[in-house]
């Protein structure tokens, strides 16, 4: 019999990837990774190019000033007005909040990007 090929190699940490850019993007922008996750640009790049973007870690996010965030509540990211929201409808998903934020309250949010 042959020799068994692994099943897995090792190929990175995973805390950071790398992501060929559909847009142009600068260091901290939010990358929608289809519509399941984000990921935070660590360098920037032009469309085409291939960066470096952070998938794990707590981030700072502009957030709606409408929107109440409940302290760990799931969030997602508006591309179009560049924001955490709390309405996933034609939103990504971004993660969970790690503080609350008043409804009205014009700000940020802490998330925990990717977080189930």
């Amino acid at each position: 019999k042959g020799k068994k090929m692994k099943e897995a190699t090792f190929y990175q940490e995973g805390e950071t990837i790398d992501i060929a850019l559909s847009e142009a993007v600068s260091v901290g922008d939010v990358i929608a990774l289809g519509t399941d996750g984000i990921a935070i640009a660590c360098t920037t790049g032009l469309t085409g190019e291939t960066i470096s973007a952070d998938v794990e870690g707590v981030f700072e996010i502009n957030a709606k000033t409408a929107d109440e965030i409940p302290a760990y509540g799931l969030v997602y990211f508006d591309v179009t007005n560049r924001e955490i929201t709390i309405t996933n409808t034609s939103n990504v998903r971004a993660g969970r909040a790690l503080y609350a934020k008043g409804a009205g309250t014009a700000g940020t949010v802490y998330v925990k990007i990717n977080a189930a």
